[in-house]
């Protein structure tokens, strides 16, 4: 935290609407100050206030690298910087990868502002995991994830393949595919081939 408890905020969203407001919100509370924000986070790292921020807000979709990549950057270049993911999402599985990555807290949009508030000035005073704890935390998380195989799976799920035409593009039998698409679903906590493609695509498996 820098200069006389004052918590420089700076806000990434791709919704100008919702950013522009919330920093509105977030100015007129005592104690926090909103030193930039913008639609994705070279925006706001590359702008002259970069260096004030003590608090990162960060929504999970955004065009670019997955909100993991960008975290796990900024613990290795910026560890003095506390992540807070915003995002409109409740799963489990992206708040445990992306607090892995090295995210302070995971918050979702329909987090009231007071306690919003609380929690930016709580990962302000919060000490950032190390660059070396976040990396491995990082590889860790999304590795073990999906097995290679899962992850093939994967992919050819996302290009509307059928079990059957997995099964012959990969040379393996259709029960040892639905072996692997229970697994993905189980692990992505998903019960559907769309649900899984969504959840893997705000998780960066996909890239």
């Amino acid at each position: 935290m820098t200069g006389f408890g004052v918590v420089h905020v700076a806000i990434v969203d791709d919704h100008d609407l919702f950013r522009e407001g919330l920093a509105a919100i977030l100015g007129a509370r005592s104690g926090l100050r909103v030193v930039a924000h913008g639609a994705r986070p070279a925006d706001v790292l590359a702008t002259t206030e970069a260096v004030a921020i003590d608090v990162l807000l960060l929504d999970v979709e955004l065009d670019g690298p997955p909100a993991r990549t960008t975290i796990a950057s900024l613990r290795r270049t910026r560890p003095d910087i506390a992540v807070i993911v915003l995002t409109m999402h409740r799963d489990a599985v992206l708040r445990r990868t992306l607090l892995a990555a090295g995210a302070t807290d995971f918050l979702t949009k329909t987090t009231p502002s007071s306690e919003l508030v609380e929690r930016i000035i709580r990962a302000a005073s919060d000490r950032p995991p190390t660059s070396s704890t976040a990396e491995t935390q990082s590889d860790t998380g999304t590795a073990a994830l999906l097995s290679d195989r899962e992850l093939e799976v994967l992919r050819l799920i996302t290009r509307a393949r059928t079990n059957a035409e997995i099964a012959a593009e990969l040379g393996i039998a259709i029960g040892t595919v639905k072996r692997h698409v229970y697994n993905v679903f189980r692990k992505l906590e998903v019960s559907s081939r769309v649900a899984a493609i969504s959840a893997a695509t705000r998780l960066g498996l996909l890239d």
